[in-house]
């Protein structure tokens, strides 16, 4: 059953780095995170020509098969549509200026076929954790250590007031 004023969103984009697996701090839970790149392109009337508005940044994480599939699936630059539980966390940074991103929990995540073809391997599908997952210190760490990229270039963007996030510590030496 889906809580009440839960937001569901659809988003289609490309990864901007291969997918990080990880588990949860709480349960060992385990879990694949990435962001994802949704461009907007728009006509424009003048010219009758497609044009690129601006890109939004998303960071998706998904749990267990589900996580563990597109983890062994996805690679950087993959276009794919996600569909799952949106959540808006805004936070100061240590200059104490504003900042804010947005997280999917995942539900389905495939490659987006209007791009190209994929095959389809099935697999064991392991049982569907009901609890609030996103909160878990891991996931957050592992969204709070993405930074904006150029699709174009790969390079790390910097914008003025930004700090890079501190490390993450690999949980797999842990």
């Amino acid at each position: 059953m889906n809580a009440v004023n839960e937001i569901y969103v659809t988003v289609a984009g490309r990864l901007v780095a291969d997918p990080e697996s990880r588990t949860t701090k709480g349960g060992g839970v385990p879990f694949a995170a990435f962001r994802l790149a949704s461009t907007v392109r728009r006509v424009n009337r003048q010219t009758g020509e497609f044009e690129d508005a601006a890109t939004s940044f998303v960071n998706v994480t998904a749990f267990r098969s589900l996580g563990a599939n597109l983890a062994n699936s996805l690679r950087k630059g993959d276009p794919v549509v996600v569909h799952g539980r949106m959540r808006v966390n805004q936070w100061l940074r240590a200059d104490d200026t504003p900042a804010t991103s947005v997280e999917i929990d995942a539900y389905n995540v495939g490659h987006d076929l209007s791009y190209g073809t994929t095959s389809f391997t099935k697999v064991t599908r392991a049982q569907v954790d009901r609890t609030d997952r996103m909160s878990d210190d891991n996931v957050q760490a592992v969204h709070a250590s993405f930074e904006p990229v150029d699709l174009e270039t790969g390079e790390y963007l910097v914008r003025d007031g930004d700090e890079a996030p501190a490390p993450v510590e690999d949980l797999a030496s842990a």
